[in-house]
This record gives C-alpha cells, sequence and structure tokens, in this order.
C-alpha cells in the first residue's frame, strides 16, 4: 500500500484505538475509586458505564487524542530519524505522553481559565490515573508504529 494512504489510515487508526482504550481505562479507574471508598461494583455496572462512556465521552477523547497526535509523532518521527532507531518506542512515548499531558493539561484550563476546583477527568485526579492513562496512548502509538511502517 503507497504511503500517502498508509499513513492517514494508520494514524486514524492508532486515534480512534487509542482514544477508545483511554476512555474504558478512564472508566475503570472512576468506578476503582468507587470500589476502594466501598461501593460494590458489579460487572453489569461497569460494563453499563463504559457503554456510557463509549458513546459520550469517547468522541470528545478521540478529537482531543487526534490533536495530539498531530503534534507528537511527527516529533516521534523526527526523534527517533535524528537518534538512528528506536522507532516504535518513539511512537508508543509519543502516545503515552500525548494522553497524560492532555489528560493534565484539561485540568490546569479548568483551574486557571475557568476558576474552577472540580476535576473533570476524575480518572486523571491522581498520578497512577494519569499513568494509566497514558496506557491508552501508548496502545495508539504502537498501532501507529505498527500500521505506519517506514515512509522515506
Amino acid at each position: 500500500m503507497p504511503g500517502w494512504i498508509r499513513l492517514p489510515l494508520a494514524y486514524l487508526a492508532a486515534v480512534v484505538i487509542g482514544g477508545l482504550a483511554t476512555t474504558i481505562l478512564s472508566t475503570q479507574i472512576v468506578l476503582q475509586y468507587l470500589v476502594n471508598a466501598g461501593a460494590v461494583m458489579p460487572l453489569e455496572a461497569r460494563m453499563a458505564a463504559t457503554l456510557a462512556d463509549l458513546t459520550g465521552f469517547a468522541p470528545t477523547l478521540i478529537l482531543l487524542t487526534a490533536i495530539g497526535y498531530l503534534i507528537a509523532f511527527p516529533v516521534a518521527r523526527l526523534v527517533s530519524h535524528r537518534i538512528g532507531g528506536l522507532r516504535a518506542f518513539g511512537y508508543v512515548l509519543a502516545g503515552f505522553v500525548t494522553l497524560m499531558v492532555m489528560i493534565y493539561a484539561i485540568e490546569v484550563f479548568y483551574q486557571a481559565v475557568l476558576a474552577s476546583t472540580i476535576t473533570p477527568i476524575g480518572s486523571g485526579r491522581d498520578l497512577w490515573g494519569l499513568v494509566i492513562l497514558g496506557i491508552g496512548g501508548a496502545l495508539g502509538g504502537a498501532v501507529f508504529a505498527r500500521l505506519a511502517k517506514r515512509v522515506r
């Protein structure tokens, strides 16, 4: 498949998979916070909450992921080209950092611009939540690295 087709398809697949994975992880983090507080969380409730977030939260998160990857993936390509290797690792790391920075930036925006004390994305409330969300972004980076191959 020619690079001019492969690259946009790889990007689209990375965005969708990274966004969906991050949405699912975000839902499970929030539900685990509730379990830690003493709530009972049966599988049916987890599934219903996940489906609700996939239809309600995922479209916004996918759009934000698309914007983040548009910045991060070219930087990853440039850095891996300059150092002469670690291409796949660079895209995985770029995806990981993209989601962590994006979630944190949303919180900073809410606090600084909107003077809000709420946490808009509860799953990113602490460092472990951010790291787990970063794993969703890393998955998108891995998809891109695998599907894009080297385009010279």
